[in-house]
């Protein structure tokens, strides 16, 4: 069974951080690796990671599993939390950037496959399971699915669908990959980490270089992550306010460039 690396990028995130850290765990996927990369925080982000490889090993919960002859009930003492795991924490003292913050830990990523999963993030449950099968089943090298777009509360503002994969609908026309996704870690060798020039469409330029070496991409047209919103005030990501004008300039040269790339290769055809 292959491994599959899970890398976590936070930076003060901690109401979030839990549910997103707990939906990587509890995958279906059996061999997975998660490396939790905090990029400086100040909240109480370090506090939780620091009590989280403890509360993984300990704890419990004592369900119901019986009635015995008795008629009486018994329960049973369960560690709640999968035991085979492989668990990475690095911290950082000062605010290290987001796209830094990314490839620490992709960096150190040894998995076949390796995406990763912002931190105030929700990917549900079947997620590495259904992209490594369309992987495997197809031979391509990034697979990609859809998502909801989630209010804090857990209400789904709204369903993104993409196209199947288009260089011009999914990258010369804009980013129309979303954030569930998953690819083969080889891809490093080819291209390299995230170009940390970028500060917002990080992941845009890095698929942007996939796909102009050559990478494969397959569409699964499955509903299996969550992005939350975070209201219309959008406090925290990359759509902040501070932050939204930066990504859709990043993301205007990027498909730009894109287009260039189409238009120099339908040029060099004989």
């Amino acid at each position: 069974m292959a491994l599959a690396t899970l890398v976590i990028p936070t930076f003060n995130q901690a109401e979030y951080l839990p549910a997103c850290v707990d939906r990587c765990l509890f995958q279906t996927h059996p061999e997975l690796e998660i490396i939790i990369v905090d990029g400086g925080s100040t909240d109480a982000t370090k506090d939780y990671l620091a009590a989280l490889p403890r509360r993984i090993a300990s704890a419990t919960a004592e369900p119901v599993v019986r009635m015995d002859e008795a008629g009486a009930v018994v329960r049973a003492s369960v560690l709640t939390y999968p035991q085979n795991r492989r668990l990475e924490i690095v911290t950082f003292t000062e605010d290290i950037g987001p796209t830094r913050t990314y490839n620490e830990g992709l960096a150190r990523a040894t998995g076949e496959y390796c995406a990763y999963v912002p931190g105030d993030d929700l990917p549900y449950p079947h997620m590495v399971e259904e992209l490594i099968a369309a992987l495997e089943r197809t031979g391509a090298d990034f697979a990609y699915a859809d998502q909801d777009v989630l209010e804090d509360d857990g209400r789904i503002y709204r369903r993104m669908t993409f196209p199947d994969f288009n260089f011009r609908a999914c990258l010369a026309e804009w980013h129309h990959l979303g954030v569930c996704r998953l690819y083969r870690r080889r891809l490093h060798e080819t291209v390299g980490l995230m170009d940390e020039a970028f500060a917002s469409a990080n992941d845009y330029d890095h698929y942007l270089r996939f796909a102009m070496a050559g990478a494969q991409f397959i569409h699964v047209p499955r509903v299996l992550y969550g992005v939350r919103r975070h209201g219309p005030a959008r406090p925290t990501g990359q759509h902040t306010p501070a932050r939204y004008a930066n990504l859709l300039a990043e993301s205007c040269r990027l498909a730009k460039r894109a287009r260039q790339f189409l238009h120099d290769t339908d040029a060099a055809r004989p």
